[in-house]
């Protein structure tokens, strides 16, 4: 099997990372390098410091590029989940009464694309996927090819990109002398990466809280139903530690990694202790750590609480499960479990088989190059990539 080397970069709130992964040999596909490098992020669908992106970009490619041992000339970019639009329409056409055809299949989902009247100047569509099909208002299947019927109703999504966005990219790459080969979702390919084919048959939530936002996505089938943003994630929690604690943004981190929600009654009266920047140690009681973090989680199961009940509850139902990713407070011990109780539902904590970047903090440029790969060989249209399926693709470790 000839060996295919992609590079693909992703955008979080905190940090971008490049990945070069190759296909061939006992796996589908193996992380061969990456390079991940701090940045300002971006706030309210702005960058915080766009003047230094070019180099941050760089940085983060000639990392990856070294790791890997090869020249980056190609890329695949992930655009973040704060500069996306995810629309979702049904429709239904009548077909011939004999098997349902892929033209049956690609007729309906256009139909679901011109009631959103969708493909105008500023509408980059990076993905279609269906949420389910129906034939002759039967069970919802994913697969309704060869089934027969005179109707065909569909659920499809669809995921729109910033031309601000696509616009800075190419602008920054092109200085850089690198071609860009699409623009992709990272939250698209996070979701079908970490969730079985069960799980978003069932209908299924992923909560995705970064260091400075936190995505909420609604996945069915093969595709996003529902996605919204809230503008707080993991930093909210340090910056509030430092300032309460008088603490600088290193000292606070090393805290809150620290902290155990839920502890024992032998763990209610420990203190934590943390190194100061002039090597000194300090030494806080846990209450007044507990008030500050808890209080911060509290803010943003608030607002993903708010979220749900006003925008989204009509995309999920009482049994929908609930999964948490993202480094904001899933590596916190006990975050899953306080964030399940504030919310009232059960919630799991997936992770990608990956033999590297298999943290919660990568998996979104994991789903980035899962989706490369699973939609390579797929034809492009004007530079817009339709997704399928994804299965775990990564060299297990």
């Amino acid at each position: 099997m000839k060996t295919q080397e992609i590079a693909a970069i992703e955008f979080g709130t905190s940090k971008v990372v490049t990945v070069v992964a190759r296909s061939g040999g006992l796996s589908r596909c193996d992380i061969a390098g990456s390079g991940t490098v701090p940045y300002a992020g971006f706030n309210d669908k702005e960058w915080n410091e766009y003047e230094a992106l070019t180099d941050v970009v760089q940085d983060s490619v000639s990392a990856a590029e070294l790791e890997a041992n090869t020249k980056i000339t190609e890329i695949y970019v992930g655009v973040p989940g704060e500069r996306i639009r995810v629309l979702t329409a049904e429709a239904e056409i009548e077909t011939s009464g004999n098997e349902i055809t892929e033209e049956d299949i690609n007729t309906v989902q256009d139909m679901a694309a011109e009631k959103l009247h969708i493909g105008g100047e500023d509408d980059y569509v990076m993905h279609r996927s269906p949420a389910w099909f129906s034939v002759n208002d039967g069970k919802k299947t994913m697969e309704p090819m060869g089934e027969k019927g005179g109707r065909l109703r569909a659920c499809v999504s669809f995921i729109l990109a910033s031309m601000d966005f696509i616009d800075d990219i190419r602008e920054i790459m092109g200085r850089l002398g690198i071609t860009i080969r699409g623009f992709l979702s990272p939250t698209l390919g996070e979701s079908l990466l970490l969730l079985s084919l069960e799980e978003r048959d069932r209908v299924s939530m992923l909560i995705d809280i970064g260091y400075l936002a936190t995505e909420i996505s609604v996945i069915e089938g093969d595709a996003i139903v529902y996605h919204a943003t809230v503008p707080k994630g993991g930093g909210d929690i340090t910056a509030q530690l430092a300032m309460g604690l008088n603490l600088s943004m290193r000292e606070a981190e090393q805290i809150k990694r620290s902290f155990l929600f839920n502890p024992d009654e032998f763990d209610q009266d420990n203190f934590y202790d943390v190194e100061g920047d002039d090597g000194s140690r300090l030494s806080f009681p846990r209450k007044e750590v507990a008030d500050i973090i808890e209080g911060q989680v509290d803010e943003i199961c608030d607002l993903i609480d708010k979220t749900l009940m006003n925008d989204a509850n009509r995309y999920f139902g009482p049994r929908t499960q609930v999964q948490l990713t993202g480094g904001g407070i899933s590596l916190m011990r006990g975050g899953r479990e306080y964030l399940s109780s504030r919310i009232g539902r059960p919630v799991k904590v997936p992770v990608a088989k990956a033999a590297k970047l298999n943290s919660p903090i990568y998996a979104t440029a994991l789903g980035l190059v899962s989706m490369i790969f699973d939609s390579i060989e797929q034809p492009e249209t004007g530079g817009k990539i339709f997704s399928k399926k994804i299965t775990s693709i990564f060299k297990k470790g």
